[in-house]
């Protein structure tokens, strides 16, 4: 908003020049807000525009930066003013395009840094993702077809976000349940009557001890077990925490807010078991799932 005043065009129509400048902004309608962005805008030109010296001290100096420009340019050359005259107009010039011109450099630093923090994060969830969906397409292509329905549901959700919570985003947070069961059914696939040494069932119902039962076995680490663990009982929590927002009724706005999350947070953890299974070894002493329930399962 600023800069739209500094370079507001020579001449042309005043309305249509506040139209043009209007545009720049993300939300047109606080243009008359008075603690608004055009305000704040306008407090920072008239603190450079203020007149400190000469003949029209304290006035504003509206000239946008083509006339300053060309006044600049014409200062040297203008016979009919003193020296002192030529000194304080060009000094008063060049402090506001010098000032437009910090602006711009410091604008442009900050949008640099920005994008190189977004392009980074893009990088790393970008590989992420591939990676992910390649092993999804390897070892379980449906969760892929299950992933596509969420988004499909959340995105019918978000159509009236002043609607109480609505069926497609029960179904969304349905979805990514039986995706995490998918993942259990494909990393360590249940069997009637199997248990864990300690008597945990590992049947098909069980899903939940079946992922922990294959953490345990097949994470490098303590620490990657732990961590594992930590993102998977954040995804519980989450799953309990928008039963209770159905059981609620509240709107599909927030409910559409914390059910993208938990699509997010399924999808992440859904990566990370997958990783573990691509685990190159197994902790020392550690035994093998399958045998656990060759030994244990009961026809």
């Amino acid at each position: 908003m600023y800069l739209g005043l500094e370079l507001k065009p020579l001449g042309g129509h005043p309305p249509a020049n506040a139209i043009d400048t209007r545009r720049l902004m993300a939300n047109p309608s606080l243009w008359d807000d008075p603690n608004g962005p055009v305000e704040e805008a306008f407090t920072i030109y008239e603190s450079v525009r203020a007149i400190t010296d000469g003949p029209d001290k304290g006035k504003i100096d509206g000239r946008g930066l083509a006339e300053v420009d060309a006044l600049l340019t014409g200062i040297g050359a203008d016979q009919g003013l003193d020296p002192h005259q030529k000194m304080q107009l060009t000094n008063r010039f060049l402090k506001i395009r010098e000032h437009v011109r910090h602006t711009v450099f410091a604008a442009l630093c900050e949008w640099e840094r920005q994008l190189t923090y977004a392009n980074v994060n893009e990088r790393i969830f970008e590989r992420f993702r591939s990676r992910v969906d390649g092993l999804l397409a390897q070892g379980a292509p449906t969760v892929l077809d299950q992933f596509s329905a969420v988004y499909r549901r959340l995105q019918e959700a978000t159509k009236n976000p002043a609607a109480p919570l609505t069926e497609d985003l029960a179904q969304a947070v349905t979805t990514c349940r039986r995706i995490l069961k998918a993942i259990a059914d494909h990393l360590l696939p249940g069997v009637p009557g199997a248990t864990t040494e300690a008597g945990v069932s590992l049947n098909d119902a069980a899903y939940r001890n079946r992922i922990y039962q294959f953490i345990k076995d097949n994470a490098e680490s303590e620490a990657t077990a732990d961590t594992v663990k930590t993102a998977l009982g954040g995804l519980y929590e989450r799953f309990t925490a928008l039963d209770k927002l159905a059981n609620k009724g509240v709107h599909a706005e927030l409910g559409v807010h914390e059910a993208e999350l938990c699509a997010i947070s399924t999808y992440l953890v859904a990566g990370e078991l997958l990783a573990v299974g691509e685990s190159p070894g197994k902790p020392d002493g550690a035994q093998p799932s399958s045998m656990i329930r060759q030994a244990q399962s009961v026809d």
